[in-house]
């Protein structure tokens, strides 16, 4: 067995396992926070100051240095699709620590994800070479172009989010996040392979300051952590985080068999390769989806918990003798999904089981186009939990 399989693909595992767990214990903290705007620079700077989110910061950094090591034996292109398993680990705390159903779709995406990686093993089973680095000039390429994509699509996600256009912000800061990450994995494999070149005696890692390769990877990292940061504040982080994953696991794989002289698994072995690509980006679909339908379902039953039950003038409540509560304040059952419906939270006062009709059922798998029922403002609801990550967080603390 290669050192690539042998230790390159665990270490890369063990990576994307923590960086699931960071975006967890970070958005905890970066929810408390003040909406922000721009690249989130701003919200970074007074995130610093909280321990919750120094915590998350640290299990991140960990996860780094897991995939510098990673990335100094084994090819980017097979280590940047296992770190999109990190959605897997994000679904499973969030069943976890909320008590969430993961749907038959999400069980097929883990499934196809898993698999996916197995194919990957196999195809660079017999040839996983790292390939070359990247020159200064490729390098200096990929800072600028990458600071103007990230800085366009920074500028179209906060017109979206001003203007409530939820799944656009979602995109938006999803794409720019996974862009600067993917190129700060491109500069984490400069430095895998720098570490590669100490260990047989070639070069220093000293020699790294005269490139661009630390720069570059503490400016796209920042700026990822800043965007990534500035779209868990809002429920659209359900809809963003595949967006992320997807571009970072394979931009990386395209420019690394394309500029980086990585070789490509031949035969056999590449049919391999691309059958485990599109079972990982599959994977990473059925995720996004069950995420979504997630937020959904959770959002159905968090608005029914957060009508209060004192008095309210603005409507009529039976917790008020003269109350004359209408119909309509009953959660319609033919609009819940039975699949994600916890009965045991259920009121049963408010909804008509024996109405439930799984056949039509209303599994609508996004939030776009429906309006917020809990303030004006969908991007940051004022005093109510979102579903997905945001719930998750919650019951975190």
């Amino acid at each position: 067995m290669s050192k690539a399989l042998a230790l390159g693909l665990p270490t890369a595992m063990v990576s994307a396992a923590l960086y699931g767990v960071a975006p967890l214990v970070q958005a905890r903290a970066a929810r408390r926070e003040e909406e922000s705007s721009g690249l989130g620079l701003g919200l970074l700077a007074r995130l610093v100051l909280r321990p919750l989110w120094l915590l998350g910061l640290a299990v991140e950094a960990a996860s780094f240095l897991l995939e510098v090591y990673a990335l100094s034996v084994a090819p980017v292109a097979m280590v940047a699709p296992v770190m999109a398993l990190d959605m897997i680990i994000f679904t499973l705390l969030a069943q976890r620590v909320l008590g969430e159903r993961i749907s038959l779709t999400g069980w097929l995406g883990v499934g196809s994800m898993v698999a996916g990686v197995g194919l990957l093993a196999y195809a660079f089973a017999r040839r996983a070479e790292v390939g070359s680095a990247a020159s200064t000039d490729v390098l200096l390429a990929f800072l600028v172009l990458g600071l103007i994509f990230a800085l366009v699509c920074a500028f179209l996600a906060n017109v979206a989010a001003a203007r409530n256009m939820i799944a656009g912000a979602a995109f938006g800061f999803g794409a720019a996040a996974g862009v600067c990450y993917a190129i700060a994995t491109l500069a984490t494999r400069q430095i895998g392979l720098a570490v590669n070149d100490r260990r047989e005696g070639q070069s220093a890692l000293a020699d790294l300051l005269t490139t661009p390769t630390p720069y570059v990877l503490v400016l796209f990292s920042v700026l990822a952590l800043g965007l990534q940061q500035r779209g868990l504040q809002g429920r659209a982080a359900v809809i963003a985080f595949p967006v992320t994953s997807g571009v970072s696991a394979f931009l990386p794989v395209t420019l690394g068999l394309t500029l980086f002289g990585e070789p490509a698994p031949d035969g056999a072995h590449r049919v391999a390769f691309i059958v485990a690509m599109v079972m990982v980006a599959a994977g990473i679909a059925a995720l996004g989806r069950d995420r979504m339908a997630a937020n959904r379902s959770v959002d159905e039953l968090e608005g029914a918990a957060a009508r209060p039950d004192g008095p309210d003038p603005g409507r009529p409540d039976r917790a008020r003798p003269d109350s004359k509560r209408a119909d309509s304040d009953r959660l319609d059952p033919e609009r819940l999904d039975p699949e994600r419906v916890d009965l045991e939270r259920v009121d049963l006062e408010r909804v008509d089981l024996e109405r439930v009709d799984p056949r039509r059922s209303e599994r609508v798998d996004s939030d776009l186009g429906r309006r917020s029922r809990h303030g004006d403002d969908p991007w940051k609801p004022p005093g109510r939990g979102d579903g997905g990550p945001g719930a998750a967080l919650r019951e975190l603390g």
